[in-house]
């Protein structure tokens, strides 16, 4: 990478960056001597190498244990400050949302259906697909009994539904909402993409 991208010598390139992300002594070993955390440091070494402002990680804590996954979290965290960049997190994670997000876009169907601050997100959902997802994390301290769940199933990507494309599966879906594909808008300091964006407004006409 530093020598495809920098146009770098052999000689010019240092393994010294490469010293808070993986042991030196590891640097010649091959993806299959390495452990799963292992390799997710020389993706990041190597997503980093050239001085990026912004770094794009799509699922970077997925089949790693919640140890290393802290771990990874965690350098993360600290590049993000020692380097001056930003961090695009893609996850379905909403532990690892909570964490590491400072403003969540919640995507459904390959749209953005709300944009927050990540203590708005979770504090009030305006979107009943982002109040569904974090209807269904557990609670410690919660009831016994089933899981709580979104119902139905995510529709097929080449035949989306007409109108918004939660709606099959929403419990407060009303009649514009077949028809009449939301757009995103502000509402407030965060932005939704629905008809009736927030329990309130969604319960102030019959649920049909």
């Amino acid at each position: 990478l530093l020598l495809a991208h920098l146009l770098l010598t052999t000689g010019d390139c240092s393994i010294e960056p490469w010293r808070s992300w993986c042991a030196v002594w590891r640097l010649r070993e091959f993806p299959h001597q390495l452990s799963g955390g292992m390799r997710q440091r020389t993706m990041i070494a190597m997503a980093l190498c050239c001085n990026p402002r912004l770094l794009i990680a799509d699922e970077p804590t997925t089949a790693l244990d919640v140890t290393i996954q802290a771990q990874i979290l965690e350098l993360m965290k600290k590049l993000k400050e020692e380097l001056d960049m930003a961090i695009m997190f893609i996850t379905h994670d909403l532990g690892v949302v909570a964490e590491m997000a400072e403003r969540v876009a919640v995507m459904y169907g390959g749209k953005v259906v709300e944009e927050a601050g990540v203590l708005d997100l979770f504090d009030q959902p305006l979107h009943p697909y982002t109040e569904g997802l974090l209807a269904c994390i557990p609670r410690l301290n919660g009831s016994k009994g089933k899981l709580k769940v979104i119902r139905g199933m995510v529709a097929n990507p080449a035949d989306f539904p007409a109108g918004c494309r939660f709606h099959p599966r929403c419990s407060y879906a009303k009649e514009i909402c077949r028809h009449e594909e939301p757009l995103l808008q502000e509402f407030g300091n965060r932005k939704v993409a629905c008809h009736f964006p927030c329990r309130e407004r969604r319960l102030t006409k019959e649920v049909v």
